[in-house]
Parts: C-alpha cells; sequence; structure tokens
C-alpha cells in the first residue's frame, strides 16, 4: 500500500467484509488490484509508509458485535490489544524481510471491545498469513511474528515458580486457517516454519531485555517443518518430557555472538497444557559459561513462528493461547 489513496480504497472494500472473514480476503482484493493496474497489498512496500521501513501506521479493521479483526502487514508494529487481564504485545516482525526479498506477510488480530477475555491470562487470538522464497543459507528467516508477554519481566530465572501454557494451534496451505494441521501437505509445498517460545536471558537485567544484547537466547520448538528449519548449533545428550512431549536439546550461538539454547519437540505438538519451567530450571543445572545462572534475569518472553521459506500461501492459527508466568 505505497499510496496514500490506494490505502483509503483498500480500507473501504475492507469495511463492507463481514467479521467471518480472514486474511483470504487480501489476496482477493490483491487480484483485483492487479487487474486494475493497482500496486498489490503483498508487496515490497508491507509497512504502510511507502518507504519500505520498519514502522507504520495502524491496520485496517473490521467490527461486528465488539468484536474487532484487524489486519497488519507492516514489516514491524507492535500491537497491544487493551485488556482487564495480562496484557500481550503481537508484532509481524519482519525482521529478515529486505529490498530483495519476494514474498510477504500479514497478521489478523481479533480482540473485543470490552476488553474481557475468558481467563486474566489468555491472549488475543490471531492468525498469519505468508509465503516467502527461500533465503539466503546464512539467514535463511524471515520473520518471527509473535505476541509477546507484557509487564511481567524482567525476573530472576529461580524467583519464577511456573510458567503455564496452555495453548492450541494449526498450520495449513492457503490463506485461511486450517481446523488441524497437516505436515505431509505442508511439506509437499516445501513449508519451512517452527512453532515456538523465544526468551532472552542475562545476568543484568537491561540487557535481557534486549534481544540483541542478551548474553542467551533461549528457545521452545513445539514444531519444526521442512529440511531448512534448523536450529543452531548441535544436538547435546540433554532431554526432557514434558506431559506426553520430549525436547532434545540444542547448543550453539548465532551471529550476535549469543548463545542459543534450543529444546525441540521430537514430535509436531499443536495442543499442549503444562508448565515449561523445568526446561529452564534444567539449564543452569548445567555447568559452563554455555548455560544460564539461576541468577540471570528472564527480560522477554514470546510466542509465535519462525517463517522461512514456502512455495505457497501458509496459514499460521493460534486461536487458544494462554500464559501465566509465577514468581
Amino acid at each position: 500500500m505505497a499510496v496514500a489513496l490506494s490505502r483509503l480504497l483498500v480500507n473501504g472494500v475492507l469495511l463492507a467484509i463481514p467479521i467471518g472473514a480472514s486474511l483470504g480476503v487480501l489476496f482477493g482484493i490483491d487480484a483485483y488490484r492487479s487487474n486494475h493496474g493497482q500496486a498489490a497489498l503483498f508487496s515490497g512496500d508491507t509497512d504502510g509508509t511507502g518507504s519500505g521501513g520498519s514502522t507504520g501506521s495502524s491496520g485496517s479493521t473490521v467490527t461486528n458485535n465488539g468484536v474487532n479483526s484487524t489486519i497488519y502487514c507492516q514489516l514491524s508494529y507492535g500491537i497491544t490489544p487493551a485488556s482487564k487481564g495480562e496484557q500481550f504485545t503481537l508484532n509481524p516482525n519482519q525482521w529478515g524481510v529486505t529490498d530483495s526479498t519476494s514474498g510477504a506477510l500479514c497478521m489478523n488480530i481479533t480482540t473485543f471491545n470490552n476488553e474481557t477475555y475468558p481467563t486474566k491470562t489468555t491472549a488475543p487470538e490471531f492468525s498469519v498469513t505468508w509465503q516467502f522464497d527461500p533465503g539466503p543459507e546464512t539467514a535463511p528467516v524471515h520473520a518471527f511474528p509473535n505476541i509477546m508477554v507484557d509487564g511481567v519481566l524482567p525476573i530472576e530465572l529461580e524467583k519464577m515458580t511456573e510458567i503455564a501454557m496452555d495453548f492450541r494451534w494449526t498450520y495449513g496451505v492457503g490463506d485461511t486457517p486450517a481446523e488441524s494441521t497437516n505436515t505431509t501437505d505442508l511439506t509437499a509445498n516445501s513449508a519451512n516454519f517452527n512453532v515456538a517460545v523465544d526468551m532472552f536471558f542475562d545476568s543484568d537485567k537491561t540487557a535481557a531485555q534486549n534481544s540483541t544484547k542478551a548474553k542467551y537466547e533461549v528457545m521452545v520448538w513445539f514444531a519444526q517443518v521442512g529440511d531448512s528449519t534448523q536450529p543452531n548449533g548441535n544436538q547435546t545428550t540433554t532431554t526432557r518430557k514434558l506431559n506426553g512431549t520430549t525436547f532434545d536439546l540444542w547448543s550453539g550461538t548465532n551471529d550476535v555472538d549469543q548463545y542459543v539454547l534450543t529444546w525441540v519437540a521430537t514430535n509436531v505438538t499443536d495442543t499442549f497444557t503444562g508448565d515449561i519451567y523445568p526446561l529452564i530450571t534444567d539449564l543452569y543445572e548445567l555447568s559452563g559459561d554455555d548455560y544460564p545462572s539461576s541468577t540471570d534475569y528472564m527480560g522477554i518472553f514470546s510466542y509465535g513462528s519462525e517463517v522461512f521459506s514456502s512455495d505457497k500461501n501458509v496459514t499460521f492459527w493460534s486461536p487458544k493461547l494462554s500464559i501465566d508466568i509465577q514468581k
């Protein structure tokens, strides 16, 4: 949406769409715009500024009976829906997109006007539709669309007592959320992605809140789909079973010299209810500078999908998510 007038025209179309519409609408509009000589929504300028920068204007919203569905295609844009419970910030977070990138991503967020969700720790429902060609082998990730916990961190690791998660997600080929995940269909279309928790630790509470300055990045992968989707470093001998899911620990460093520790589920886990705090305590019981200390701080906790590449449009849907960090 590089031109203000075209943005207004698109918003006028979106306002006429019933609440049940999904990101698939965007692709129908793209076809219309292409046939009428207008710039596509899914073009290199997805930030809404007309400059290809990292921030942009707010998304296009459809409202029905107090329920809002808002689409954000910016490269990076923090969205913090008003809530009477836990605060969350969502972000398309297309940090790996450059001027030469082929593809695009949009995030759709559902919020309530009354600011009330099923529980105090329930996150807004969201979905992400994307398609990218493979990036360079040294930088294969294009984005990490995610939802981040606000107002709770930083916390010293040893002062936590629980990180309770209750979620369900699906991934499917196409522009609309799938009822269930078909990994065979996804791999047949060369989809490469994970579904993960991403956390950052450091002995300094300020550094722990900076994703590039923190000493440790700790991830929990609940899905690893596609040959290109690989964790940093090498697999260790450490494993942990939680609620029927077995996780293997990988250890390595990234391009900013952070220690990266990744727990990878041995099977795709699209539903989970339980406490993932043991995956942290296991780390600070290991010896060596590669592993965090119990007195280090967690500064960031987010949940989403690292998107690598796909031959066709695919949609990640998070209809159920609760995160409760207790201390």
